[in-house]
């Protein structure tokens, strides 16, 4: 049972993580711009922001905040501004402009949008409801369920950045990058019209 649990824990971790969302949004983006290396610390923030929403999530807190809806309604109003206002600074970076680094959403930023994502939500509380694993110390059972997505999470993640940064070889006006800054603030307000929805 354990194993089948692992194997279907598995799946879910890598499919929620490696289809398109929030973060992987912004992970493509600064690929694009900034390259793997530098972008290390907002993919460092991403990490363990999340860890730390697996391990409440594994905890049964996340669980109980979802439960009350004056509760739910102020992450949804939270989730909205925040990933609004990160769709703004998406759709205006652009590597054939000069980079500012006032501009850059770095480790912090990573960090704190876990508790206002909708889907770094969605995967923890549903990874934990279903998949987490029950052995006889409770702080072990949370650790494998954090840990087994964070492994699968990393090369998602990385896989997201050398997309971007693929597509950036790719795209040689600025026309092309105005509109990809464009495209990719408009996938962010679909996101955050399903917090709605």
């Amino acid at each position: 049972m354990i194993g089948y649990n692992l194997t279907g824990y598995l799946i879910f971790a890598f499919v929620t993580t490696i289809t398109p969302g929030p973060n992987n949004y912004m992970l493509f983006s600064y690929g694009r711009n900034y390259g793997l290396k530098d972008s290390g610390k907002l993919m460092a923030g991403i990490f363990f922001g999340f860890m730390v929403l697996l391990y409440l999530s594994g905890y049964s807190i996340a669980g109980m905040i979802t439960k009350h809806p004056t509760a739910e309604l102020y992450l949804k109003i939270a989730s909205s501004l925040w990933l609004f206002y990160l769709a703004v600074i998406l759709s205006k970076i652009n590597s054939v402009d000069s980079v500012d680094s006032r501009s850059r959403i770095g480790f912090f930023e990573g960090f704190f949008m876990q508790f206002v994502n909708p889907k770094a939500w969605i995967m923890a509380i549903g990874g934990a409801s279903a998949f987490l694993p029950h052995f006889e110390n409770i702080h072990w059972s949370v650790f494998v369920f954090a840990m087994i997505f964070g492994v699968v999470g990393i090369p998602c993640m990385i896989l997201w950045i050398l997309f971007g940064d693929l597509i950036e070889r790719m795209l040689k006006s600025a026309k092309a990058h105005q509109i990809l800054g464009i495209v990719l603030f408009c996938l962010m307000i679909i996101s955050i019209a399903m917090i709605w929805i």
